[in-house]
């Protein structure tokens, strides 16, 4: 209520101040143009009006935005069961610094009987297959001899070379499907052969293990001991958080100065006193509907492993424009039949509304792009009360 008070009264002194003058902007769709408004220095001292002239320079305040520090998602592994089974052992607990190749847990599954009885019948056939292939080497080399003496016709000579070759077939499609058997026990679900097994009964020889791929930090654990989990179930969350992503929140009217692989600075709470370099990484593509913002991803070194996932972040863009412009307090520009313009002091003491065309704003200052020359006195407080008594004669 006083403040409302405190504007009339402002709107009645600068009404008995306020005299006829020249104006200089002009409006085709209104009969009507502004007046310039007359204020004496006592009055401007009461009513907070202060006049300054405008200067170019290069405003390299930076442009912030909030958000917060997740995982990163490229650096992040959710290892999970390679077939069904059943947990038997978990070896790490959350926060656990791991190695790459690092097992992280065990598990029991029927897969590595039916593999390892898979292989058997491989190495089975294949010792059959050569015994086959030495016998018909044999047969092929006596029927050759033979036929250099013409006791065995050419049919039958070829007959021994086509059933050698037939074995010779079978033996490379065995020794085939015995490693692939091998392969599939080995590489894929990581355990020994037969042949390689401890000599001493293990009840974990039979173990599935789940390695680490990477090097990082243990996050999650999805499982416990006696969980069975099926094929491709994540169990451990593994991440190296030697960098992490930001995901900051930036208004519409501030995109354009943000692109892909722009250098920034990230500060946190935790640590008022630094800041950690980052860089943007990802632009996302469609902006919220509801707060008309635009997701920006930032990735953001963490070195020396200070940042924490899910901690609350600013991340400061720095211009990387360097052009001297005028720049003007954003209330000193107020919006007047459509348009924006400024109140300029006269030598006499009044105050003309001019129009300007502003640029970005960066730190509540408008970038002044047409409209004002180097030295104009501007009116930097109290434009809002100028403009009210514009309104206040155009009601007339």
């Amino acid at each position: 209520m006083k403040a409302w008070l405190g504007c009339s009264a402002a709107l009645l002194i600068i009404s008995g101040c306020s005299s006829k003058s020249v104006p200089v902007l002009a409006n085709s769709a209104s009969p009507k143009r502004p007046e310039n408004v007359n204020v004496d220095t006592k009055t401007q001292q009461q009513l907070g009006i202060e006049v300054r002239p405008v200067h170019a320079q290069p405003i390299m305040a930076s442009l912030s935005a909030t958000g917060q520090l997740q995982l990163n998602e490229d650096r992040t592994w959710r290892v999970g069961a390679v077939t069904e089974g059943k947990l038997i052992s978990l070896s790490v607990h959350l926060g656990d610094y791991v190695k790459a190749g690092h097992i992280l847990a065990e598990m029991h599954s029927h897969e590595v009987h039916d593999s390892r009885a898979n292989r058997s019948q491989a190495v089975a056939e294949l010792q059959r297959s050569k015994v086959l292939a030495e016998q018909a080497l044999r047969v092929r080399n006596r029927t050759q001899r033979l036929f250099d003496l013409k006791a065995a016709s050419r049919e039958q000579l070829e007959a021994a070379e086509t059933q050698y070759k037939s074995t010779q077939l079978s033996v490379s499609s065995a020794e085939t499907e015995r490693q692939k058997t091998e392969q599939h026990l080995t590489e894929f679900l990581e355990v020994p052969l037969d042949d390689t097994a401890p000599a001493e009964p293990d009840a974990n020889a039979d173990g599935i293990p789940i390695r680490s791929p990477a090097a990082g930090v243990v996050m999650e654990r999805l499982a416990n001991v006696g969980t069975v989990v099926s094929t491709g179930d994540p169990v451990i969350t593994v991440s190296d958080l030697s960098s992490l992503w930001l995901i900051a929140a930036v208004n519409e009217a501030d995109l354009s100065h943000i692109h892909q692989g722009q250098a920034v600075r990230v500060s946190v709470r935790a640590y008022p006193e630094r800041s950690f370099p980052a860089r943007v990484f990802q632009l996302g593509e469609r902006l919220d509907p509801q707060t008309r913002a635009l997701q920006v991803r930032v990735l953001v070194s963490n070195a020396q492993s200070l940042l924490k996932p899910d901690m609350f972040a600013t991340v400061e863009f720095a211009p990387e424009r360097t052009q001297s412009l005028i720049h003007i307090p954003e209330s000193s520009v107020q919006e007047w039949r459509g348009k924006a313009i400024v109140f300029v002091q006269t030598p006499e003491g009044s105050f003309l509304p001019r129009e300007v065309k502003t640029g970005a704003r960066v730190d509540r200052q408008f970038e002044v792009m047409a409209g004002l020359e180097e030295g104009t006195p501007v009116v930097v407080n109290g434009a809002l009360l100028l403009k009210s008594q514009l309104s206040k004669r155009e009601a007339k």
